[in-house]
């Protein structure tokens, strides 16, 4: 029986708490930079978007300037 041959099988160590902590905070941390990105990703968005209302409402502006002065001047020719 002694020179029979078996197998011996390891448990794997156990998870400790300091790995499941390490694990949390790494995952934390992925989801506060996530976080982030994603607030700088909608401030630059708002000022795409308030740059194009500010551009559209000066041409707007221009536009009812130049009817406005049509109207003056169609008036004057009615005048006539």
């Amino acid at each position: 029986m002694k020179d029979k041959k078996c197998n011996l099988y390891i448990m794997p160590p156990a998870i400790t708490d300091e790995d499941i902590s390490a694990l949390f905070n790494g995952i934390m941390k992925v989801v506060k930079h996530k976080i982030e990105l994603d607030k700088k990703a909608e401030i630059l968005n708002l000022n795409l978007t308030q740059e194009k209302l500010l551009r559209e409402l000066k041409e707007k502006t221009a536009e009812c300037n130049r009817l406005k002065n049509e109207i003056i001047y169609l008036k004057s020719k009615l005048k006539q």
